[in-house]
């Protein structure tokens, strides 16, 4: 006999919060290395960003919000998961450091109101669907000062059939324009997709 009123379970929808929240949640994280980006690294000991507020998109467990607030700055980071910023503040308050998280989508960053000299985001704006990308750009302009930095970290790729999106292409750096302009690109591969750092500074266009 047939059970009546039987449905599989699917999970959450891929990309929504609930799903993000539940990667953290399984452990199912491989983007999480411990290790912050030596591009990051690099770019710091340079000297040439300048320590003031910062902001960390899509900061996950907050490993990079951390490194920058050892380095000068005061950061806020921004993720979906919640259970990666429950992680993100424990271990922000641990150490003493003055990095804050806060549950918000990096395509609509209205509710904050700092002005960051630095920017930093690895890994999470070739997750926003495209038609959010345009929000997320000029919700970043407008809360960077004229002269601040910007490093994306980002798979590359092209939007599928349908909409979705498989990583960034060269439309989506060219979205940053006239409110950034890019400074160097660097290309190359990770578990075995191509991605790219792009450092970009903010231009004193009205966003």
């Amino acid at each position: 006999m047939k059970p009546e009123n039987c449905h599989l379970s699917t999970g959450p929808e891929p990309g929504t919060a609930a799903w993000w929240d539940a990667r953290y949640r399984s452990g199912d994280i491989p983007w999480d290395t411990g290790v912050v980006p030596p591009e990051v690294v690099e770019l710091v000991a340079s000297g040439r960003v300048i320590p003031g507020w910062a902001l960390d998109l899509g900061c996950g467990s907050g490993l990079n919000s951390r490194y920058l607030a050892r380095h000068g700055w005061h950061v806020v980071g921004i993720d979906l998961a919640y259970s990666a910023l429950r992680r993100a503040r424990e271990q922000a308050l641990r150490e003493g450091v003055p990095a804050y998280f806060c549950l918000g989508d990096v395509s609509a960053l209205e509710f904050l109101a700092v002005k960051a000299t630095f920017a930093l985001d690895v890994g999470c704006f070739h997750a926003v669907a495209p038609a959010r990308r345009h929000g997320y750009v000029t919700s970043l302009a407008r809360l960077l000062l004229p002269g601040a930095f910007y490093l994306l970290y980002a798979f590359e790729g092209e939007v599928a059939e349908g909409g979705d999106s498989t990583g960034i292409t060269p439309f989506d750096i060219a979205r940053f324009a006239p409110l950034f302009v890019l400074c160097w690109a660097q290309h190359g591969y990770d578990r075995q997709r191509r991605a790219g750092w792009y450092l970009l500074r903010r231009t004193g266009a009205a966003a």
